[in-house]
């Protein structure tokens, strides 16, 4: 079965305090990260909105202009964030600048803004060394997996990756892999993402050691704060014999750690474990019955009887997991689970009517390009409940190639903000704290008429405090 046609997406990575965090981005936004992130100097914006969600210093955010944009607080400062109380549907208004592209937030001046402020730019600067230096390797990750799930360059860049690939080698939605890698593939995949996932380690480590220095010293916890983690876990009372012997390997992992014998110690935790997981509650999946119904898909009787048993054999194959060769072998059977489901998903996705359908869209589409779309959705509908699904997929390509441009007119616009009004305040890139808004602050030619009205009693007080502030130091 093909796939839309979609932008190559490649696997992005950052650093945050030592720990590294992967997300998928969009390959142009990658290849567009330099080393000085231009900004459009001369393009500033003003956007009202809502605000969808915040995160490390991104605000991402609706604007009322139907567009949704993703907005760099970098230059304000941490009590300006908190103070905001940057909530979910709250009412925003942003003055910022246009950036030409999102590759300033996996830009070094965008991620420092996350390092202890307190950091020497001796640190820094090792720091910013490893920051390169992780780029190149994911440059060169790129690389290979383009090398294998693409088709080639062509005028310089990548040509669009077999998007369903994609999610098993990144280990997503790996529901939806339904067989399309070989075993040669998988391998050939596997092998390149733990090259990756060792060098990206080994860094990680680096950026920690250098900055566990400035990372606030926390006691470990005690035996009973530890159990007291898994008390909603114990599906059994554990004897006091057990305790005593849990209790006695925990204060050998704390010497451990007092010894900075941290491999020791995490042996030493290990053990511990093993001792407690029997009396743990272990994960159940839900029976077959319970499973199907959370679909809400109207599925022959013939389709569940052979679904049935391939559930049942995954259940038992995924609650027996330990190994990876066991969890591949889970995935394998989830296949032939989906490969049943599918036309159900695809039938299911032109349900609705046209219109209903073109709901999920929130710009505005043209009285023409609709004029245009509505029989090609009638067509895919039909060609979908005949089970052409091929036939379907190509009409997919021709209704998406009309929505492309909105898709790019209304794609995530980045901006650097300079100023922020929500909650009926104001706040400035830089200040300390908030600003009142210009409304409430005298105007500028009545300053010195405002300074001329203090009263005879408004001096001498000030004095009294002068003079008190003096003897006090």
């Amino acid at each position: 079965m093909k796939k839309q046609t979609r932008k190559p997406m490649v696997l992005a990575s950052a650093l945050l305090l030592g720990m590294t965090v992967f997300a998928p981005i969009q390959a142009g936004a990658a290849e567009a990260i330099k080393e000085e992130v231009q900004e459009i100097q001369l393009e500033q914006q003003q956007i009202k909105g809502k605000v969808l969600f915040y995160s490390n210093y991104e605000l991402h955010m609706s604007g009322e202009d139907g567009k949704w944009y993703r907005i760099s607080l970098h230059d304000f400062t941490d009590e300006q964030i908190e103070q905001m109380g940057l909530k979910e549907d709250a009412n925003i208004v942003v003055k910022g600048t246009v950036l030409d592209s999102e590759a300033f937030f996996d830009s070094f001046e965008a991620y420092k803004r996350q390092l202890p402020e307190d950091i020497t730019e001796e640190d820094l600067t090792k720091i910013e060394g490893l920051y390169k230096k992780l780029k190149e390797v994911e440059k060169d990750f790129n690389s290979k997996i383009n090398e294998k799930v693409g088709s080639g360059e062509e005028d310089g860049e990548a040509k669009n990756l077999d998007e369903e690939k994609w999610s098993c080698v990144l280990g997503i939605g790996m529901m939806s892999c339904h067989g399309n890698l070989n075993k040669e593939e998988e391998d050939e995949y596997e092998k390149i993402r733990d090259e990756y996932s060792k060098i990206m380690g080994e860094i990680s480590n680096e950026v920690h050691d250098i900055l566990a220095p400035y990372l606030p010293e926390e006691d470990p916890e005690t035996f009973e704060e530890y159990m007291s983690f898994f008390g909603d876990e114990l599906q059994e009372e554990v004897s006091a014999e057990v305790l005593e012997e849990l209790q006695a390997i925990y204060k050998e992992y704390l010497n451990l750690l007092e010894k900075d014998e941290e491999d020791l110690a995490w042996e030493k935790l290990d053990e511990f474990h093993e001792i407690l997981n029997p009396f743990l509650k272990h994960y159940e999946m839900e029976s077959f019955e319970e499973w199907l119904a959370l679909y809400e898909l109207e599925i022959t009787d013939e389709d569940k009887e052979k679904l049935k048993p391939l559930y049942e054999d995954v259940k038992a194959a995924q609650e027996a997991a330990e190994s990876e060769e066991d969890w591949e072998a889970v995935w394998e059977k989830w296949d032939l689970v989906y490969e049943v489901l599918d036309p159900y998903f695809l039938e299911a996705r032109v349900s609705g009517t046209f219109e209903e359908y073109m709901t999920d869209y929130k710009f505005e589409i043209s009285e023409e390009d609709l004029a245009a779309l509505e029989p090609l959705y009638e067509e895919i509908k039909e060609l979908t409940m005949n089970k052409d699904y091929d036939a379907a997929d190509d009409k997919w390509g021709e209704f998406y190639e009309i929505l492309e441009p909105y898709f790019e007119e209304y794609a995530t616009k980045p901006i650097k903000a300079y100023e922020v009004e929500i909650n009926g305040e104001e706040y400035k890139a830089g200040a300390e704290e908030k600003v009142e808004k210009e409304k409430e602050q005298p105007k500028e030619g009545n300053k010195e008429e405002k300074k001329e009205e203090k009263t005879t009693e408004e001096k001498d007080a000030s004095n009294d405090k002068n003079e008190s502030t003096a003897k006090d130091a």
